[in-house]
């Protein structure tokens, strides 16, 4: 399998510094996004097979993608807003199998097509859209189900995402949550073994990813007992072979950073992308009065995105970009995009500034969090509060039937 050439194959991003008399024009943004080395499988586990052994250059993935969640069925709104997204720098597009009433990989399929055709759409001229681009330009994530778990479904379930995408490979396949529907379980006549079918699953992912049918795989709102519980059967005798997976993807965002479950992915060398960054859109009223206010509209956000000039939405970017976890925001409006690019372009290192350091303060001037802004967006951690209430709550993703999933190992 043909991945990009490095020498280091630890976690880590390489950086690229924005120009440092003016913030780039949209059109060569994607020039200035860092890239999340994702770990080749076999690195971390020696004993762990890949179809190469010698390979150790790992996936380079953009720090930022464009996530697609929620856009309505059959509206056109993902065709549009992924080709909107590509024509203002993004080359990271993370889509799902279920989104959009299982719709959403279509219009994302025909984005990509449009994209990657020799010239511009005569019949559209405007801003967004584009042309010319190389299949190798753009990396693309999308899920498995939860109603396909168990190998051979799995494998079904790639194929099917495949077809609509109109692409023979993606770059990146996650398994999309660690259990089946809850409702299916309760209704099935025989008793599931969880560990078992999720790790049946990631033998399919497996094969899927030595099959070249994707670059990398990993998965999505696993906890530690979810991880733990797969590498035990890759690691011992279970019939999988490939670990650590290249990333998890999971909610995070200063309400809940989930910071015990990043310190052992990072531990694992599994890299952390972030979903809900903003503060997720499903919670209701009641939950948002429980956290004390949506969390974009907090007064600590708007403080700090004034003394930096940035909006508040870049603000909350920035804090996950700044420990080095992926993002994938959405947007159906352009402005919103190329600021939340610019947001992840605007940051230099991993690490938030240095208190008391000349270079670093100049940094901040161009629109970078500090190490104070850190610190007070920290103060706004709910997960570890005493109300078991507000810990529950501070889900914001989550509704109650894929919670109790999560209860499953």
């Amino acid at each position: 399998m043909d991945h990009p050439s490095s020498t280091d194959s630890s976690l880590q991003m390489t950086s690229n510094l924005i120009n440092d008399d003016k913030r780039t024009s949209a059109d060569s943004l994607h020039k200035l996004v860092p890239m999340l080395s994702l770990c080749p499988l076999q690195f971390q586990n020696p004993d762990c097979i890949t179809n190469d052994k010698e390979d150790n250059n790992p996936v380079l993935m953009p720090q930022i993608g464009f996530g697609t969640y929620k856009f309505k069925k059959d509206s056109g709104e993902a065709e549009e807003a992924v080709l909107q997204a590509l024509s203002v720098g993004y080359r990271h597009i993370d889509t799902a199998f279920v989104y959009g009433g299982e719709k959403t990989e279509l219009e994302v399929g025909r984005a990509l097509q449009q994209a990657m055709s020799d010239k511009k759409s005569d019949h559209d001229a405007s801003s967004s859209s584009i042309g010319g681009l190389k299949r190798s330009d753009i990396f693309v994530t999308t899920k498995q189900w939860r109603a396909y778990h168990g190998y051979e479904k799995t494998k079904q379930c790639l194929a099917k995402s495949l077809k609509r995408l109109q692409l023979d490979f993606v770059d990146l396949y996650l398994m999309h949550w660690p259990g089946p529907n809850p409702a299916d379980v309760r209704a099935s006549e025989s008793e599931i073994n969880m560990p078992e079918l999720r790790a049946e699953t990631w033998r399919a992912m497996e094969d899927l990813y030595l099959e070249g049918k994707c670059r990398a795989i990993g998965v999505s709102n696993c906890s530690i007992a979810h991880l733990e519980s797969l590498k035990r059967y890759c690691k011992g005798k279970g019939g999988c072979r490939l670990w650590p997976p290249a990333i998890n993807q999971i909610e995070v965002h200063p309400y809940n950073p989930q910071t015990e479950l990043i310190q052992y992915c990072q531990k694992e060398g599994i890299a952390v992308q972030a979903y809900a960054s903003l503060g997720g859109q499903d919670a209701g009223k009641k939950a948002w009065k429980a956290l004390g206010g949506k969390l974009l509209e907090r007064e600590e956000v708007q403080k700090i995105a004034q003394k930096h000039s940035l909006t508040n939405a870049q603000v909350l970017l920035q804090w996950a970009v700044l420990q080095g976890y992926g993002v994938i925001p959405k947007s159906s409006k352009m402005n919103h995009m190329v600021q939340n690019l610019e947001a992840v372009t605007m940051t230099t290192c991993l690490a938030p500034a240095r208190q008391g350091d000349e270079k670093d303060d100049k940094e901040t001037a161009k629109g970078r969090l500090d190490a104070a802004d850190m610190e007070l967006l920290k103060s706004l951690d709910l997960s570890q509060s005493k109300d078991e209430t507000i810990r529950d709550r501070v889900r914001l993703c989550w509704v109650r039937d894929p919670l109790k999933m999560l209860d499953f190992e």
